[in-house]
């Protein structure tokens, strides 16, 4: 008889298009202490709120000028909508871009760049060399966030807190962007509601509400709830389910499993969940390691437990193929983002959602985050109207939070993607608990420092202090060098 807790990743399937282990899917600075479908209509924002919103926005004209921005190949859904077509999220933004090209006199242009996982060495060098040769073809970069960091290193990109009218304490930016990526009240990338992807890629927890009923599990809603939603109470309800479901004798995709995952972002985000980070900010402003503590060892005891010897398996399944799985009422437990959602439309099983959970009873508050594929925007130097630039990107990001967030948070999430009104509550707090490491979001530029915690799950060990020693001199000298960026 096996025992199976899990079915894992060993390692990411770089032949997805443009995933990061994932399916394609003037303000100061803070302090630093294939058919389309049936119509749909998009409910607009309560006219109070929306009104608010678009009266705060400059008053200006540009005589037809083109805002161009240099996009992803196959992110180009977040920006442009050629037509209105009846899918929800299309015709937000069409309505969104519609508006803009409007009230402001201009056209929305894009042109794109392929960028897949691990692609950061060919598409940053070749956005170098855009900016360094004078092409003023784009007036800002929606990049991918793992890679993109990587560029600013050049000295290549204006700072947000010196483009006029961009305000980033503004609620439609990411308050916690602003506050990780500001360093010596530098700002070189930014997103918030401007940018989709943030909200699509928010990491939960999907459970099957059939096999939660056959096992008896305890209510994972009243868990969340009471703040008992911990790693241990996780463990022990995944480790009571399983099943050889083929009779083989070993463990294959075809089984029964408790807990599934993708092997990568997946486990990445229990970091953030346990309330772990690879940098923090010190008295003096400026990035120090925070990584290696006991916390952080004893996080990777727990992925011991999760992922046992006898279940790293190398299966190189694809998100769809966990998919799959899940579908198919063969797991209890299936943690992605909350862009699967949209996959999982026509699950006939009804499933819940849930965030990642605690690292123990004492941790205060559950903590979300996004994974690293969303768009980072910034301003590349050769902008020469700065007016321009800013006026169109704080209104777009404003406009974007009055129709298209609120037309996938609160109509597809919570009700067209979702089987109960419990998992719309669990979505405000993965929501209200997201928070980012821009020593993770610049992993690569610290010498993948910000992924030795998923490196070590994958081989099976629990020492991280000896890991970091033998990295720590190259670790040190990248953070000097990335924070070089950011001196006077």
């Amino acid at each position: 008889m096996k025992k199976i807790l899990s079915l894992v990743l060993a390692l990411c399937l770089l032949a997805s298009s443009f995933t990061s282990c994932s399916e394609k899917p003037d303000t100061a600075a803070p302090d630093q202490g294939s058919a389309a479908p049936a119509a749909e209509t998009v409910p607009p924002v309560p006219e109070t709120e929306e009104t608010t919103i678009l009266d705060r926005l400059p008053e200006k004209t540009f005589d037809g000028r083109d805002f161009t921005i240099l996009l992803r190949t196959g992110m180009e859904y977040e920006f442009i909508s050629e037509d209105l077509t009846g899918e929800i999220i299309n015709d937000a933004v069409y309505e969104r871009n519609s508006y803009l090209e409007d009230r402001y006199n201009i056209g929305i242009a894009y042109v794109d760049r392929s960028t897949t996982w691990g692609s950061g060495d060919r598409f940053n060098p070749e956005l170098n060399s855009m900016i360094l040769s004078g092409d003023s073809n784009f007036d800002i970069v929606a990049g991918y966030a793992a890679m993109i960091l990587g560029a600013v290193q050049k000295g290549l990109f204006l700072n947000w807190y010196d483009v006029p009218h961009i305000d980033v304490s503004e609620r439609w930016w990411s308050a916690q962007i602003a506050d990780s990526l500001t360093i010596n009240k530098k700002l070189f990338a930014m997103t918030g509601d401007i940018a989709l992807s943030v909200w699509e890629d928010m990491v939960c927890m999907y459970f099957n509400q059939k096999l939660a009923v056959d096992y008896g599990t305890p209510d994972f809603y009243e868990l969340v709830r009471n703040g008992d939603w911990t790693f241990e109470e996780m463990l022990s309800i995944v480790s009571g389910v399983s099943g050889d479901l083929n009779g083989d004798g070993r463990t294959s995709q075809d089984d029964l499993f408790g807990y599934i995952s993708y092997w990568s972002t997946a486990i990445d985000s229990y970091m953030p969940a346990f309330d772990i980070q690879v940098v923090k900010r010190g008295e003096d402003g400026w990035l120090y390691y925070t990584m290696n503590t006991e916390r952080m060892i004893g996080a990777l005891e727990k992925m011991q437990a999760l992922f046992p010897s006898g279940s790293n398996f190398s299966l190189m399944l694809s998100s769809g193929d966990l998919q799959k799985i899940f579908q198919e009422d063969r797991a209890l437990i299936f943690a992605h983002d909350l862009r699967t959602s949209a996959k999982l439309r026509d699950m006939e099983t009804d499933y819940g959602i849930v965030p990642y959970p605690k690292y123990d009873e004492q941790q205060e508050k559950y903590y979300s985050t996004s994974t690293d594929i969303f768009s980072l925007m910034l301003f590349p130097s050769t902008v020469a109207d700065t007016d321009f630039v800013g006026c169109i990107t704080e209104a777009m990001c404003a406009v974007n939070s009055a129709k298209v967030i609120p037309a996938y948070y609160d109509i597809a999430l919570k009700d067209k993607y979702n089987r109960d009104q419990q998992s719309a509550e669990m979505l405000d707090i993965i929501r209200d608990s997201l928070i980012f490491d821009v020593g993770y979001l610049n992993s690569f530029a610290l010498n993948t420092a910000g992924h030795l915690f998923v490196q070590l799950v994958r081989e099976g060990k629990t020492d991280f202090a000896s890991s970091y020693a033998k990295n720590e001199k190259v670790y040190l000298k990248q953070l000097a060098k990335m924070q070089g960026a950011y001196e006077d």
